[in-house]
C-alpha cells in the first residue's frame, strides 16, 4: 500500500472559486510549485508525489548526501487543475491520496484525479472563517472586537466605529493573503475605493476585526488528528508571524505550549463534533496578546481542516529527526542576486559546523527556467541551542 501526495497550497482558491474561471497570478503559481517539494520529502520509497517541476540533479544530489530518501515523482504542467487531471500512471487500488486540503478523489486504476463538488462544498463549510466567527461568538470564544459585513454601508460604518488599526479578513484568506490591514485614515480612504471589487469576490461578506499584531506576545498552533469524531493533539508549535500577519515559520520545543493544550483540545472536541465526514490533519491557530493591561489568550483564531506547515515540520521530523530535540521550519526571502547553489550549500555546511546543528534545504533555489525562487524553506534541529538562534546566520547568507 502506498500514498499519492499532492500539495495543493492553492487549496483556499480551489474551494472558494470552484466552478469559476480562475486566472492565478504567476507569483502564486511559482510559490506553489516550490512548496510541492515539501510533500516529496515526506514520502517513502513506495509513494508518489505530484510535482510541477522535477527536482534538479544538484538538489537531488544534495538530499542524497544528507541521507534523505523519498518516493517517485509524477510531473504535471501546473500545481492547479480545474476539474480533472490525468496522471498517465496507473496505481494499485489501495493507494491513498494525501492532499494539503481535500478537493479531489483518485481513480487509481486509470490514474485520474477529479475535483468533487460535494467534497469541495464540505471543505468550504469547515474552513469558512465566517462560520468559525459565528461559532466563536456563540461560544464566547472570541477575545477580539469582530463584525461580519456583507455590504458597503456596513463596512463604512465599521470604519467609523472601530478604532484603528483594523483588518479586513476574507472568508478564505490564508497566510496573510486576503487580509487588508488599515492603520491610518489614508488606508481607509484607499480601501473604500476598492470595496465594490472586494465584496464582489466575497459574496458571503468579509470580517472586520481589531488588529492586535503589535500587541501579541506569542503565536501558537495545535496540530490535531481527527478520526471518527475523536481528536488527538499531537503537538503544539510556536508560529513565527511577521508584522503584516504573514507566516514565516514554526518551531516545536519539548515544553512549549503545555498551558494551551486543555483549552485547545476542548475547542476542537466541541467544534468538530458534527464533522463526521472529515478524517485527517487539522490545526487550530491561536495567540496571546496584551489588552487592558492583561495577557489574554485567543485560543481560536482559525481552524484549518487541512495540512499546515507546522504539520509538515512534525511529519518531517518524525521521519528524519530524533526525540528530545527542538526543531523548526523556516521561510526566508532570497535577496542575494548572486547566490548560487554551490555558495548556498557551502554556507549551510559552515552554519551546521559552527552551531553543531542539523540544517536541511527543503526547496529549490531556482525554478526550471533558472529564475531564482523568491523564498527558501529550511528544516533545523538542535539539541543544545534553540533553532531561532540559527536564523540570523541563514538570513545573512541569503541577503
Amino acid at each position: 500500500m502506498g500514498n499519492l501526495y499532492r500539495l495543493n497550497s492553492l487549496f483556499e482558491l480551489e474551494i472558494s472559486q470552484f466552478g469559476n474561471s480562475l486566472e492565478i497570478e504567476k507569483a502564486l503559481l511559482d510559490r506553489s510549485t516550490a512548496l510541492e517539494y515539501l510533500f516529496l520529502l515526506l514520502s517513502n520509497q513506495n509513494d508518489y508525489t505530484i510535482v510541477s517541476e522535477k527536482p534538479s540533479s544538484e538538489l537531488l544530489e544534495y538530499w542524497e548526501a544528507n541521507n534523505i530518501l523519498f518516493g517517485k515523482t509524477i510531473q504535471t504542467d501546473t500545481p492547479y487543475y480545474a476539474e480533472t487531471l490525468t496522471l498517465n500512471k496507473n496505481f494499485p487500488k489501495d493507494t491513498t491520496l494525501i492532499e494539503w486540503g481535500n478537493t479531489s478523489v483518485l481513480d487509481a486504476e486509470n490514474g485520474i484525479l477529479s475535483k468533487r463538488k460535494l467534497l469541495i462544498s464540505r471543505s468550504s463549510g469547515r474552513n469558512s472563517k465566517i462560520k468559525q466567527l459565528n461559532w466563536k461568538e456563540t461560544r464566547k470564544q472570541n477575545q477580539l472586537l469582530s463584525i461580519l459585513c456583507s455590504n458597503k454601508m456596513e463596512l463604512e460604518y465599521s470604519f467609523h466605529t472601530f478604532e484603528l488599526p483594523i483588518v479586513i479578513k476574507t472568508e478564505f484568506g490564508f497566510s496573510g493573503r486576503g487580509h487588508y490591514i488599515l492603520k491610518t485614515n489614508q488606508d481607509v480612504q484607499e480601501i473604500t475605493k476598492r470595496l465594490p471589487d472586494i465584496l464582489k469576490l466575497n459574496p458571503n461578506g468579509v470580517i472586520v476585526e481589531e488588529w492586535v499584531e503589535n500587541k501579541k506576545t506569542q503565536d501558537f498552533s495545535g496540530l490535531f488528528d481527527l478520526f471518527h469524531r475523536k481528536s488527538e493533539l499531537i503537538a503544539i508549535t510556536k508560529m513565527l508571524i511577521d508584522k503584516n500577519g504573514s507566516y514565516r515559520g514554526s518551531v516545536i520545543q519539548k515544553n512549549f505550549g503545555k498551558e494551551f493544550a486543555e483549552g485547545m483540545s476542548s475547542i476542537i472536541k466541541d467544534y468538530t463534533h458534527n464533522s463526521l465526514s472529515y478524517k485527517g490533519a487539522l490545526s487550530l491557530d491561536g495567540f496571546t496578546f496584551e489588552k487592558d493591561n492583561e495577557i489574554k489568550i485567543q485560543y481560536m483564531s482559525e481552524i484549518n481542516f487541512r495540512y499546515s506547515m507546522g504539520r509538515v515540520l512534525y511529519e518531517l521530523h518524525k521521519k528524519i529527526g530524533h526525540e528530545n530535540e527542538d526543531y523548526a521550519l523556516f521561510f526566508f526571502p532570497v535577496k542575494n542576486k548572486n547566490l548560487t547553489f554551490k555558495i548556498l550549500t557551502t554556507g549551510l555546511s559552515k552554519i551546521k559546523t559552527e552551531f553543531k546543528t542539523d540544517l536541511l534545504l527543503l526547496t529549490p533555489l531556482t525554478n526550471a527556467n533558472a529564475q531564482k525562487n523568491p523564498f527558501l524553506v529550511f528544516y533545523v534541529r538542535n539539541q543544545k541551542q534553540l533553532p531561532l538562534i540559527i536564523m540570523d546566520a541563514i538570513k545573512k547568507l541569503l541577503s
